[in-house]
């Protein structure tokens, strides 16, 4: 079993997409970043929904491991849903499919596309509470 902790966000907004940035409690400070914004443009959206699609940080870098749930070609009524972009669809004998996350590095920012889900998975994430 793996240590650390797995976040789940839930973007409700249809046209606002959010980078969200993640810091444990050693990271007192907690105020307003300049840095953090919000970004609503069709082209910048849709960068973001592709841009994390299959991306790899390089061996040495500390990783988190993403699941982006969001509904196929933006039909919030579509009965499939995409698994960071690959159709989630059940084998022939009814299996379920392999769900394999995204790997980013633990200090970027969650990138999360308007009307969809993340879970965000961070190993060895050091918080008192779960000690």
């Amino acid at each position: 079993m793996q240590q650390g902790i797995t976040i789940l966000l839930i973007n409700l907004s249809n046209t606002t997409g959010y980078n969200v940035t993640l810091q444990n409690d050693i990271n007192v400070s907690l105020g307003k970043r300049p840095d953090l914004e919000k970004r609503s443009s069709f082209t910048h959206r849709l960068r973001k929904a592709v841009s994390w699609l299959g991306r790899k940080p390089a061996s040495n870098t500390r990783r988190r491991e993403e699941y982006h749930l969001t509904a196929k070609d933006g039909d919030l009524q579509s009965k499939t849903m995409l698994l960071n972009g690959a159709p989630l669809e059940l084998g022939d004998a009814g299996s379920i499919p392999a769900m394999d996350p995204v790997l980013v590095a633990v200090d970027s920012p969650v990138q999360i596309a308007p009307t969809s889900i993340a879970f965000v998975v961070l190993p060895k994430f050091e918080a008192k509470a779960c000690s």
